[in-house]
């Protein structure tokens, strides 16, 4: 893309653009696929007018995606009641679009492959475990290596209701949910997104969640009663170390000048992570059917 002095770089692949008094986000995509699939789920969102997302607009460009830039956002933060309670609530609303449109029909969407993408996470945590304890100390690799294989191995021998396939954002990272200045949450970047039952991505947030709160499951089950009704899939789910892993695997993905950086926060990260284990996999295995 030429850039001109109405555009501003915010990141990898997003531009601002500043025209005619009005401000516009630009992203343009590497992959026909991908891009070809944002497009779709916008228009049949747009068309049943759902509220949740920013509008996409038309560029005539079949790599590059064009929306207004939408002033006086702020991300959620999962450690706000009022955010996880309306964050929640928009997914649902999200979900439960399936009401009115036949995402397993959708040419352009896949099944969330969940057991492959957990399993090669895992594989690659336990293969650089060695450039790991650099930063943290050997039993805690340990220790998050013995959950996930544990959780995994439970995980596999559970039996998902796939009755009913719905949309699935796919990336329910809080920057990626933000609430605008009227006090709509909005979700954007629906790169990763999927059909799936509504139940793996209510356990997807909710590995999103618990650390912000002391991965205090039973006070948030409490909190957000609709996460009771997951079923027992989704509730192992909630016992695989996945953050741990996601952000470990990342740090080794910087320049090793950002690493020592990222682990100053992501070594006590872990230690009390790991603590709340056995905690968390007792209240998990209590509240299953």
């Amino acid at each position: 893309m030429t850039l001109d002095k109405n555009i501003r770089k915010v990141k990898e692949n997003v531009w601002k653009l500043d025209e005619g008094g009005a401000a516009y986000s630009l992203k343009r995509y590497s992959s026909q696929a991908t891009a070809r699939k944002v497009r779709h789920i916008h228009q049949e969102l747009q068309y049943m007018q759902f509220p949740h997302i920013v509008p996409m607009l038309s560029t005539g460009d079949p790599l590059l995606i064009m929306q207004p830039w939408i002033t006086g956002t702020k991300a959620v933060n999962f450690k706000k009641r009022i955010d996880r309670t309306d964050s929640l609530l928009a997914l649902q609303a999200l979900h439960n679009t399936k009401q009115q449109i036949d995402w397993e029909a959708s040419p352009y969407l896949y099944y969330y492959p969940l057991m492959n993408k957990w399993e090669e996470r895992l594989e690659r945590f336990i293969e650089n475990r060695r450039a790991i304890e650099k930063f943290i100390e050997k039993t805690f690799v340990d220790d998050v290596i013995l959950f996930g294989k544990e959780a995994f191995s439970a995980l596999k021998k559970k039996k998902w209701d796939c009755a009913e396939q719905t949309l699935l954002h796919g990336d329910v990272v809080h920057h990626n949910i933000f609430r605008d200045q009227n006090g709509l949450i909005r979700f954007i970047d629906f790169d990763l997104s999927c059909i799936g039952p509504a139940h793996l991505e209510l356990a997807l947030w909710t590995h999103r969640v618990l650390p912000h709160i002391g991965y205090h499951v039973s006070f948030l089950f409490a909190e957000q009663p609709i996460l009771q009704q997951m079923d027992d899939a989704a509730k192992t789910m909630l016992l695989y170390p996945n953050e741990i892993l996601r952000e470990w695997l990342h740090l080794l993905s910087l320049p090793s000048q950002n690493q020592e950086k990222l682990a100053d926060r992501l070594a006590p990260f872990t230690v009390e992570a790991l603590s709340s284990w056995p905690k968390l996999w007792y209240d998990i295995e209590r509240s299953m059917n």
